[in-house]
C-alpha cells in the first residue's frame, strides 16, 4: 500500500516537471518505473477521464480523495510493486 502512494506521489510531482498535463510523457515515465504499456496508457486514460487537464497538470498538492481516486486507478489498471528503480 505504501508503494501505491509513493506512485501516486510520483505522479503528483511528475506534473511538476514540465508544465501543463502530457500523458504520453507521463505513460513513458510510468514504463520506465516498471509498468507495463498497456497499465501506463490505462492509467493516464483514467487519470484524463477522471480528472481535469488543469487539475492534473497543477503545482498544487494533491488531495487526499485525489490520492484516493488515483490509488483506485492505479488498482483497477492493475498496476503492483514494487516497480523498477530509475
Amino acid at each position: 500500500m505504501t508503494g501505491i502512494g509513493c506512485l501516486a506521489g510520483a505522479l503528483a510531482l511528475a506534473g511538476c516537471a514540465t508544465p501543463g498535463y502530457n500523458a504520453s510523457r507521463l505513460q513513458s515515465q510510468l514504463v520506465r518505473a516498471g509498468t507495463t504499456v498497456t497499465q501506463a496508457r490505462c492509467v493516464t486514460n483514467a487519470l484524463t477521464n477522471t480528472f481535469d487537464e488543469n487539475q492534473l497538470g497543477s503545482h498544487s498538492a494533491p488531495t487526499g480523495n485525489e490520492i484516493a481516486q488515483t490509488r483506485t486507478i492505479l488498482a483497477t489498471c492493475k498496476v503492483k510493486l514494487p516497480l523498477r528503480p530509475r
